[in-house]
């Protein structure tokens, strides 16, 4: 079954819906994955982005691997959730960081403007490479699955 467009823009609404996620990451030195809560942001290729302190384990373990692992829908109240893997890249530029602000901004996040503007400061975009979509709220569960991505398009499953 392929991801159609419908499924890709149901799950762009549920992604809209969310602001937290958690975030694994790990690196060679050390392998253990390391989690953290983060506020995120999305855009229409289903890329995420999220901020953290340059200091940070998570920052850390990305400047080693980039790949990450998030977990989206962490409520009980539409269970629903989305699983997602990707390949997280620092985000550099005044323009591309001007964009994902206002991205931030348009979803309300609870990200506030002190981390925004704090030096230590740095964003993150996440490409995915597979997202798995679990649906629990009908009597039947409805998974979906991406496996391949090209040009930040999906292929199918």
């Amino acid at each position: 079954m392929l991801f159609s467009m419908t499924n890709k823009q149901k799950l762009l609404d549920f992604f809209s819906k969310q602001k937290l996620a958690v975030i694994s990451t790990s690196n060679s030195k050390n392998p253990t994955p390391e989690s953290a809560l983060i506020a995120f942001t999305e855009d229409e290729n289903l890329c995420l982005y999220f901020q953290t302190g340059k200091h940070t384990r998570k920052a850390q373990n990305l400047k080693v691997n980039p790949h990450v692992s998030i977990v989206i829908g962490l409520t009980l109240e539409d269970l629903k959730t989305a699983q997602y893997e990707g390949v997280a890249t620092r985000l550099t530029g005044e323009m591309k960081l001007k964009e994902c602000k206002e991205m931030f901004h348009q979803k309300n996040s609870p990200t506030t403007e002190e981390y925004f503007n704090h030096p230590s400061a740095i964003f993150f975009e996440v490409t995915p490479t597979w997202i798995g979509f679990s649906d629990y709220s009908g009597k039947k569960p409805k998974v979906t699955e991406i496996k391949s991505f090209r040009n930040n398009q999906e292929l199918g499953v």
